[in-house]
């Protein structure tokens, strides 16, 4: 069972401004509180891919495909699973684009379709 409360700030580089959005999930289910666009699908995602997107080290042998997916940016912090979170999602190589896609429901619609 998954437990979150987070703040979601999304961006786009050289664009003034920004989007805020929050996402609680009790027991791997979104609460009332939730601003996200699908909350009970980015429960989901974090219950299938949090852990080892937010928390897993890097693996210093992982290569990155040199790609650009956009301007489009995101900051998560908050907590999961009682651990506190920040991180910063990006579309700047491969292996970011992968970890954007993965909590891709956190965004919505925020973001190219990679």
């Amino acid at each position: 069972m998954t437990d979150a409360k987070l703040k979601i700030v999304l961006s786009t580089q050289g664009v003034t401004g920004s989007t805020e959005q929050t996402l609680e999930c009790v027991d791997s289910r979104p609460t009332d509180a939730s601003t996200v666009s699908d909350p009970a699908a980015a429960c989901a995602a974090l219950a299938k891919s949090g852990e080892a997107v937010f928390f897993a080290l890097p693996d210093p042998n992982r290569a990155c495909t040199q790609q650009y997916g956009g301007p489009q940016k995101a900051r998560v912090t908050g907590t999961l699973n009682g651990k506190p979170v920040d991180k910063e999602f990006s579309l700047t190589d491969g292996c970011r684009i992968a970890e954007w896609q993965a909590m891709q429901a956190l965004f919505g619609n925020f973001g190219p379709d990679v």
